[in-house]
């Protein structure tokens, strides 16, 4: 049975991506799995630190009832199969090594976790984890992002987006969702071109049509970035999903331009699909 696991600390966003979680989970048949991590302060062994600490196993006992509550009060009953993980360590770390399991088919996020400064976009946990996940990051942002709206694919000739592709057919087939296919060619491109991105961007709908999953594709003619932001808007998409790596991407990086951007700067849901990691 594949597993979600969602990264809880309490905070406003991470107890969105909770709800999330467990309603996708009750579509898919997924187990949540639910983690925490927790590390002593920096300054615990310094003349200003705390005089007295609790030992691991209280920790660890006290985090897990944290965690407890937290469901309890985010997740109705019969929501889907609910499982605690807590880990001792940075959260980024105890994250990633809980989204290497093989069983694992996403992992769940808030923006900004608590601790977050309010300028910043993207909470610093959640950067480490979408730039090193070995599976999908689903980032949220706001209070309840919306569940009927049609999932927003990109496409191109890359490994990372055939990645993404097949792990959106997956989700689009057990949550009942339309998929909005989009290829951006760039701006100012002869008609031969669109003509030619048409046929390509046909072959790639392939597999969802043989799925029988309702799709719609989408040829735009403007830098990919602004492309699928802009129909993500348009459509209001319930996700946006990218490959973490496109074509153009320097191969040292972690994550492509249009992923970074997009991860940084969308309103909606996104998800980033990782290539393989050699």
């Amino acid at each position: 049975m594949s597993e979600i696991v969602v990264g809880v600390d309490g905070s406003a966003s991470s107890r969105t991506a909770l709800r999330w979680a467990a309603r996708v989970a009750a579509a898919k048949g997924a187990t949540v799995r639910a983690v925490a991590g927790w590390q002593y302060p920096a300054a615990a062994g310094s003349p200003g630190g705390p005089a007295e600490l609790l030992g691991p196993a209280e920790m660890d006992r006290r985090t897990t009832e944290h965690l407890r509550a937290i469901i309890g009060e985010e997740i109705e009953t019969g929501a889907g199969r609910v499982q605690i993980e807590v880990g001792r360590g940075p959260a980024a770390g105890v994250l990633l090594a809980s989204a290497g399991r093989s069983s694992v088919d996403m992992l769940v996020l808030g923006a900004r976790g608590l601790g977050g400064f309010d300028g910043l976009l993207l909470g610093s946990v959640t950067q480490q984890c979408v730039e090193h996940s070995p599976a999908p990051v689903v980032v949220l942002r706001g209070d309840e992002p919306p569940m009927d709206g049609p999932i927003v694919v990109g496409m191109d000739d890359s490994e990372g987006s055939t990645r993404a592709l097949d792990w959106v057919i997956e989700l689009a087939d057990a949550t009942g969702s339309e998929l909005v296919v989009v290829h951006a060619t760039g701006s100012g491109v002869s008609d031969a071109v669109l003509d030619q991105a048409g046929r390509t961007l046909d072959g790639w709908c392939a597999a969802i049509r043989e799925r029988g999953i309702a799709h719609q594709p989408r040829i735009e003619a403007a830098e990919p970035r602004t492309a699928l932001l802009r129909v993500a808007e348009e459509t209001d998409a319930a996700l946006l999903v990218v490959g973490a790596r496109g074509l153009g991407a320097v191969q040292g990086l972690l994550l492509g331009s249009v992923a970074g951007y997009i991860v940084r700067y969308a309103r909606r849901p996104i998800a980033v699909v990782p290539g393989r990691r050699s």
